[in-house]
């Protein structure tokens, strides 16, 4: 469904979506048979997107590289955090996304902001190349999320409206978490700043109209950071929550282990004790700046609970809460997805202009 979502915005393509379907069967739950067959469909159309741009055909091998990228994504999604497949399946694919990147004619530049003796990689994604300074939304992904594939869920919607988009492998997410062993971090104001201070000495960027938005773990990381940095303007949580302890990593017990990679925790009980920390008790009465809060009534993976208990402590006078029951309802409402991602973008550009 997430993947469907996706074709939307070229993250992916429905009939190769089905013809991958098939192969996996109607009722498998076997990961080896989920790896496989979507990196089949990765590799098959990479080499289409390669042979096109051998032609010349740029569009043509820009968008079959962005949607490899996706099914790269999604192959290594179920297999342990220690198979050596994950770090394939996510070199190829981002190797992908910046081969695709490259073909944009600038309107997607790689970037790398300087963060405690490394770099946080990511992109900066502007509507055009006239360099006039506009509002600008840091997007912050979820539970090991890549960077990429938040232009997939929600990063085209924000061009699209005259507003720039960072995303960017913050701490527990990406490459930070692969190859620089940045694990997340309660204070995600801290590397939320570092962005925050590589945007600022940018001219296609206005420092007055910075936004902040977070997507699933985001719902987190979003509220926590804005609550600490004035300079942010206006805050998204698309997935409300109040402890990622009990209302994710207790509510969910199969993403257990993938939040146990990306907090750095050798085991359950280590894991427990640094996730109790992932709290906005004392945190969301702080906010003093529009928020907008997200959620399905039928989240599995996010407790809906956690949500209704921050919008229940926020202060602030601006405040608009997206419930979905019914169409919309299901984590990230990727069954709503194209109603979800515009009212979400529509909501900054009344906050920023």
């Amino acid at each position: 469904m997430r993947l469907l979502a996706q074709v939307a915005v070229g993250g992916a393509d429905l009939f190769e979506c089905a013809r991958t379907a098939a192969r996996i069967g109607r009722t498998t739950t076997d990961g080896e048979v989920w790896q496989r067959e979507w990196s089949r469909t990765a590799e098959e159309v990479a080499a289409a997107g390669e042979a096109a741009l051998e032609r010349g055909d740029i569009t043509t091998a820009r968008r079959a590289l962005q949607r490899s990228c996706s099914y790269w994504r999604h192959s290594e999604f179920f297999l342990p955090s220690s198979d050596p497949r994950r770090e394939h399946a996510y070199r190829t694919g981002t190797a992908n996304f910046q081969k695709a990147a490259e073909l944009t004619d600038g309107l997607i530049e790689r970037i790398r902001v300087p963060f405690e003796g490394t770099t946080m990689d990511g992109y900066f994604v502007r509507p055009d190349n006239s360099g006039k300074p506009r509002p600008t939304v840091l997007f912050l992904g979820g539970a090991d999320s890549w960077a990429e594939e938040l232009y997939f869920l929600g990063g085209t919607e924000f061009p699209d409206r005259g507003i720039n988009v960072v995303m960017v492998d913050t701490p527990g997410r990406g490459s930070s978490l692969r190859f620089k062993k940045l694990y997340s971090r309660p204070d995600y104001e801290v590397p939320v700043a570092a962005v925050l201070d590589f945007l600022e000495q940018r001219p296609d960027v206005d420092a007055d109209r910075i936004g902040l938005a977070g997507v699933s773990f985001g719902g987190y990381y979003a509220p926590r950071a804005a609550a600490f940095e004035p300079r942010v303007k206006a805050v998204a949580a698309w997935c409300g929550t109040w402890s990622i302890l009990t209302d994710f990593y207790e509510f969910y017990p199969p993403l257990q282990q993938q939040l146990q990679w990306l907090s750095g925790s050798k085991d359950d009980a280590e894991a427990r004790s640094k996730l109790a920390e992932f709290t906005l008790d004392g945190v969301a009465e702080r906010l003093d700046i529009p928020v907008y809060v997200m959620h399905g009534t039928d989240d599995i993976i996010m407790d809906i609970a956690g949500a209704r208990r921050f919008v229940d402590a926020l202060t602030t006078d601006d405040v608009t809460v997206d419930i979905y029951d019914g169409a919309g309802s299901l984590h990230c409402s990727y069954d709503y997805f194209s109603v979800a991602t515009a009212r979400l973008s529509d909501w900054f550009v009344h906050r920023l202009g």
